[in-house]
């Protein structure tokens, strides 16, 4: 009597059909490749959710040996031979989907030959056909070994019938190339928009505000050709904007969102006007610092005050390094963070900053929580902070500062220097209901410094008896 050691081999091909439906195209393949009958049979096209990235093909970790002793040439021909492997056997897979519809599609691939134009488009129209609910394009170099420069001028445009057979897309995310038509009338259904490095116009953000009433997630990175990012349709529902590193935004970002909830940005300093902005609970912002420019109150003004009800609130070092230091002096900032309950500091802790992170803690008196990451440090020679008449010695001594409802402080990054000593030793001093402390240290921190700095921290007088220290 023979006993089937393969339990597998009895399942019905329905049975495991259905099982491949809920799985990820890499896994139902890995699965059909288990068994020759499957695989002969392309049991894995049943997938409905398919997602496949070029770098996959080109054996990164073989790459990464070439180029690392000097074979440029060998590099560039395997990536070559993978490219060519990834569109072959996606162009194939694509055309034999057996699945009716599919929850998702995405794909990564560098387009460096006109020739692909005609087998890109009838993927696109397939999936589409097969009501596909998440689309992704992604045309960039997701090499990690070496990687090909951006193209401004992308040679991939979306066809028309794209705009026109787009009912069934609710997530939609496109990278590196042309919008083409740029008419989203049929995206009926859409919730979720991320546009990267794609030219787009002031108009065209219009357009996608008008026609996508469902619409709860913009974003827009890097992102080129743009005047202007105007919102002001009061009845979009939508709830997250992110606008991160687009050019050149020279009339700055105009919003009429009552229902938006999260706002990121990050870029140059661009002109702020916010209305109704009554449902906004956390703003990230990341400035880029512009060393020719001398920032004033004003400027600080149009940053921060149009965030004034956030309760999450992260900024990073650049916007820290230009908050004018008489704030300090003339006991009444010009913004307030009356509802802000959780404030992150991404921060280098160079000297001028210390007076711009107290800045930002008198503004927020009712802040429970504090998140301060050393690790972003961003050196700026060639800038020249405004005048700071106290030491840094004395900006911790100064009396009147009180943190009254702070509980919590994380750092990350801890080395064990004089000005992060320095401020949570005022923060120990100060915060009359802190309850924990964690400190994080640096990998590379050195272990001297920072046994120096732990037993002064220790040492420290503090305004709450429940204080509890913890260090990892």
């Amino acid at each position: 009597m023979t006993t089937n050691t393969d339990p597998l081999s009895d399942f019905h091909d329905d049975l495991i059909i259905m099982i491949i439906t809920f799985l990820p195209f890499i896994d139902a393949y890995r699965l059909c490749m288990s068994k020759k009958k499957w695989y002969d049979r392309s049991l894995w096209l049943h997938c409905r959710s398919f997602e496949l990235h070029e770098a996959s093909f080109m054996l990164p970790d073989s790459r990464q040996y070439w180029f690392s002793i000097g074979r440029r040439t060998k590099v560039m021909y395997m990536k070559r031979i993978g490219r060519l492997k990834y569109f072959h056997f996606v162009n194939r897979a694509v055309r034999r989907l057996a699945s009716e519809f599919l929850t998702k599609f995405s794909f990564r691939l560098y387009y460096s030959s006109n020739s692909y134009h005609q087998n890109i488009d009838k993927w696109i129209e397939i999936v589409l056909k097969k009501s596909v609910q998440e689309l992704s394009l992604d045309f960039s170099d997701g090499d990690p070994v070496e990687p090909q420069p951006m193209l401004r001028n992308p040679q991939y445009v979306l066809p028309h019938f794209f705009y026109q057979q787009g009912m069934s897309v609710r997530i939609l995310n496109i990278n590196s190339c042309g919008l083409g038509l740029c008419n989203f009338v049929n995206f009926i259904q859409l919730t979720s928009l991320a546009l990267t490095r794609v030219r787009l116009f002031w108009a065209e953000i219009e357009n996608i505000a008008h026609n996508c009433p469902f619409l709860e997630t913009l974003s827009l990175v890097e992102c080129y050709r743009i005047v202007k990012v105007e919102i002001t349709l009061r009845t979009l529902g939508l709830r997250k904007l992110i606008v991160r590193h687009c050019q050149s935004l020279s009339l700055g970002i105009e919003l009429w969102l009552p229902r938006l909830q999260y706002f990121e940005y990050a870029g140059k300093m661009v002109p702020f006007n916010m209305r109704g902005m009554d449902d906004l609970e956390e703003v990230v912002l990341d400035y880029r610092l512009d060393t020719r420019y001398s920032y004033n109150s004003e400027d600080i003004k149009s940053l921060f005050n149009p965030f004034a009800d956030a309760r999450i609130l992260q900024v990073s070092t650049s916007a820290l390094k230009i908050i004018p230091t008489e704030y300090l002096f003339f006991g009444q900032p010009l913004f307030k963070f009356w509802q802000l309950e959780h404030l992150t500091l991404k921060t280098g802790l160079e000297h001028f900053e210390l007076a711009s992170i107290i800045c930002l803690l008198i503004c927020s008196p009712y802040i429970t929580t504090l998140s301060i990451s050393t690790g972003a440090i961003m050196h700026t020679p060639d800038f020249r902070p405004n005048y700071f008449p106290l030491s840094p010695g004395e900006i911790w001594t100064t009396d009147g500062w009180i943190l009254d409802h702070l509980e919590c402080v994380q750092i990350e990054g801890f080395t064990g220097n004089t000005c992060e000593t320095d401020l949570v030793n005022f923060m120990l001093r100060n915060s009359r209901s802190i309850k924990e402390l964690n400190i994080k240290q640096l990998v590379r921190a050195t272990s001297s410094v920072t046994s120096e700095a732990f037993k002064e921290i220790n040492k420290a007088a503090v305004a709450s008896e429940a204080v509890v220290i913890n260090w990892s």
